[in-house]
């Protein structure tokens, strides 16, 4: 027994958009169990969730130190900061830890770090805390069961995939030859105003998709491309209509609500598409999650700040502009969609140039083959 309350299951995710989808999962079946074991006549239960990461306001920080939820939901820097201070004292009771998608930070520097402040948190406790690491992608499971237990028994529990998905990789012009990807030679720019590029085409054939679907995720590989794009399916969208996008100039109110050049006011008539990265604010990226969520919205271009796990089930399509930073990032982004049970991922690929048409072909075929990069942790980092 504990002389002050702590918290018992320390849910620890590599995104704060995960996190944050989590925390809005648990409620209803927790308020499910409590419901059901209230109308059996049994002790009242009332578990809570709370939430902590580098978006959560100090007076939210006190709160959860004075009282600790009974599951936790925090990041792998948030752990290591609550170690160094007296919220550690919230953890003394913890006796399940899960890491969700472990292979997104064992092969790196983030998850030795991570490894460590395990450590530090089972040195605080009276019996060490069960681990659970979950991945619907990696590779070496061995290795990732010693980065998660270290000398410690591990049991791998890796049932065969069901889920089959639907891969197409969509090339929007009739020859790859007669069209440049961008002016700059960078790759990352949307230069649909430029005569002879390709982005026009890829621009128009994403918005067609978008309205063929009830709700949809674009992925880039950079921010920058998020916000132009984001832009351009919006422009492209209000012209169909026949109108321009009424948009806020109120340069103050945009930066302080917005965080990106994309998301700032804009009547709902015309208004399809938003982004979703690291830098968009804290309130933004939760009205654009929420929104995507419930299907209210019909498109967001993101980059990996939707890709990992988040449950939007009202999204049925999934588009990749360029070719995605490996199969297992490919195959994540593309399991956005149709997540739910006896749901089936659609994904479309958007190649720029014909190297990205030969890289993504490579990629899709490892996809379906099931053919994921090894993982490797750091040894010694």
């Amino acid at each position: 027994a504990h002389k002050r309350k702590t918290s018992r299951i320390l849910y620890i995710s590599p995104i704060k958009a995960l996190g944050t989808d989590v925390q809005r999962n648990l409620q209803i079946p927790l308020k499910g169990i409590a419901d059901e074991r209230r109308r059996r006549g049994e002790t009242e239960v009332n578990l809570r969730v709370g939430i902590r990461t580098g978006d959560t306001p100090a007076q939210e920080r006190s709160k959860l130190t004075r009282n600790p939820p009974d599951i936790l939901i925090t990041t792998p820097e948030s752990l290591y900061l609550m170690l160094t201070s007296r919220a550690r004292e919230t953890l003394r009771g913890v006796e399940t830890v899960i890491i969700d998608e472990v292979h997104a930070v064992a092969g790196s520097k983030r998850g030795a770090h991570l490894a460590l402040s395990l450590e530090r948190l089972d040195a605080l406790l009276h019996t060490s805390a069960q681990r659970i690491g979950l991945s619907a992608t990696v590779r070496s499971a061995s290795d990732v069961a010693a980065f998660l237990g270290g000398d410690r028994p591990v049991t791998v529990v890796n049932p065969p995939a069901m889920r089959h998905p639907q891969i197409r990789i969509v090339v929007p012009v009739a020859n790859m030859d007669d069209v440049s990807s961008v002016a700059s030679g960078t790759g990352e720019d949307s230069h649909a105003g430029r005569e002879g590029s390709i982005w026009p085409y890829i621009e128009t054939g994403i918005l067609d998709e978008v309205l063929r679907h009830r709700s949809t995720i674009v992925f880039t590989n950079s921010r920058g491309l998020a916000e132009k794009l984001t832009a351009r399916l919006n422009e492209l969208y209000a012209a169909r209509l026949q109108r321009s996008p009424s948009i806020a100039v109120d340069a103050a109110h945009f930066e302080s609500t917005s965080g990106a050049t994309s998301n700032r006011v804009q009547s709902s008539d015309v208004f399809i598409a938003r982004s979703h990265h690291g830098s968009v604010s804290k309130e933004q990226r939760a009205i654009t999650e929420q929104a995507l969520k419930s299907g209210e919205l019909r498109c967001v271009v993101a980059t990996s700040s939707l890709e990992l796990g988040i449950d939007m089930g009202a999204v049925d399509l999934v588009i990749q502009v360029a070719t995605p930073l490996s199969v297992a990032s490919g195959l994540q982004r593309i399991g956005r969609a149709g997540h739910q049970v006896g749901g089936v991922s659609k994904g479309l690929f958007f190649p720029r140039t014909r190297r990205d048409l030969v890289d993504s072909a490579v990629i899709v075929e490892c996809m379906f083959a099931g053919r994921l990069e090894n993982l490797t942790p750091p040894h010694n980092p």
